[in-house]
């Protein structure tokens, strides 16, 4: 199958969801989830799964995972409905800490593609006007063809190493660090009795008096990882 097929098959498939009239946005999931898998096999991938709404993952719970059904990643995808504008997105939280954990991150409406590689966005492509299809009802023209192909080529040509080299590990637990720092920090603000709270209380008392909270998630996050 062309990738002119695909991508037009996509778009009315897209296009027939939102005709329905109350479509959420994982009503849109099964047409991605199908044009990844085409696309995959096209390009001689036929190894790639695509999962929907895969468990959740230490950096969070994107919509789509991408793997050889074993063990190796090739990336992850979130999705938005076709209506929302993806600059409000990109610059979200929810965002900042995907773009930190996943190396290879797409993140769409469906009709736009953003491609990011270790956090920064290396590619971005409009596939159809999101007009035609959310104010029209009608199927939105299929447009820069090539470019969309060459994006999903190189993020499907991805894939997590499954040994590591010593810098290539230390760049992963640095990000690790961070989200448990965060996720630590935000627990403790949240449920001052906690067991964590207990935590700082005893490193306050006997080994750093003038420790902070801030301080201690930072401290408890890299002892933590570098321990292990």
């Amino acid at each position: 199958m062309s990738e002119k097929t695909i991508f037009a098959t996509y778009l009315n498939n897209l296009t027939a969801v939102a005709r329905q009239g109350d479509a959420r946005e994982e009503s849109y999931y099964p047409a991605l989830a199908d044009m990844l898998k085409k696309m995959a096999d096209a390009t001689d991938r036929p190894h790639v799964h695509v999962t929907t709404l895969p468990r959740p993952t230490e950096g969070g719970n994107p919509d789509f995972r991408l793997w050889n059904g074993k063990d190796r990643i090739i990336g992850y995808i979130e999705a938005k409905k076709p209506d929302e504008r993806l600059d409000s997105i990109e610059n979200s939280e929810q965002l900042k800490r995907y773009r930190e954990t996943f190396p290879n991150l797409i993140l769409t409406n469906f009709l736009e593609f953003r491609l990011y590689r270790n956090g920064k966005r290396v590619e971005t492509v409009l596939s159809g006007r999101p007009i035609v299809l959310n104010k029209l009802g009608t199927t939105p023209p299929l447009e820069n063809q090539n470019d969309l192909y060459a994006l999903l080529n190189r993020f499907l040509d991805f894939a997590l190493p499954q040994t590591f080299t010593a810098e290539s590990l230390a760049v992963e637990l640095a990000k690790r660090t961070r989200l448990l720092r965060d996720v630590i920090g935000e627990q403790f603000h949240r449920e001052q009795d906690s067991r964590i709270a207990g935590f700082f209380e005893a490193f306050q008392t006997y080994l750093i008096g003038s420790l902070t909270p801030d301080d201690f998630a930072d401290l408890f996050a890299q002892t933590i990882t570098y321990g292990l």
